[in-house]
């Protein structure tokens, strides 16, 4: 990893840090927002910016629309700088106003199969074993059949690079790697919540490179 991308990382960190979002906006001032502030560091999107709240979160691609954001509404939130030629990628769902106990629940079983994800993650490791991590214990929880894209993918120079963190992949990781990690559970007519990091693949496990908080607890 490079200088370029980790300011790449920290300029999507001070970004998502500074979100506010409230009852009453747009999905497209949200996704605004973000490209001012980028613009303000001297960079811009690394891809098309995903805002999608309400039952549209359970769009795995939901870019922003003319949508007015509801109080009590989940919203997902997925962008990245692109920052001389690097890319970062961050995911964060946050609930406008008081979070239901369905929302919580779905968004802390998403929240610890991410950990158990990136605590697989080491060199030697082959992308399926991390994959599974994530899947298996959605899965056990019982919402198997709503996770329905890979964990995760590399990211450099381009937002989707080598390796596919999925279920079929056998390569093995490597020191240095740049990957991110990001489960999501999306249930159509009521929502989704994905939660995204990206860390860097080390001999002892990996270095979490995202370490914005997540807004729900």
């Amino acid at each position: 990893m490079n200088k370029s991308q980790k300011k790449a990382v920290w300029i999507a960190e001070k970004v998502i840090k500074g979100l506010v979002v409230t009852p009453g906006l747009k999905e497209m001032d949200v996704a605004r927002a973000i490209r001012v502030k980028l613009k303000q560091y001297g960079t811009r999107p690394a891809f098309r910016t995903i805002v999608a709240s309400g039952r549209r979160a359970a769009l795995p691609h939901g870019f922003a629309t003319n949508k007015i954001i509801r109080r009590g509404e989940l919203v997902v939130i997925d962008f990245g700088a692109l920052y001389n030629g690097y890319c970062s990628d961050i995911t964060r769902t946050v609930v406008v106003g008081k979070p239901t106990a369905r929302q919580k629940r779905i968004y802390r079983v998403v929240k610890r199969a991410k950990l158990r994800a990136i605590r697989k993650v080491k060199v030697g490791v082959a992308c399926c074993e991390v994959d599974r991590a994530a899947r298996g214990f959605i899965a056990g929880r019982g919402f198997g059949e709503y996770f329905i894209h890979t964990t995760g993918h590399g990211i450099g120079r381009k937002i989707h690079e080598a390796p596919k963190i999925s279920k079929g992949n056998k390569h093995k990781l490597k020191a240095g790697m740049v990957i991110t990690i990001e489960p999501g559970i999306y249930i159509k007519g009521w929502g989704g919540v994905r939660l995204e990091d990206m860390v860097v693949v080390t001999s002892r496990g990996c270095e979490i490179l995202t370490r914005a908080p997540g807004f729900l607890k």
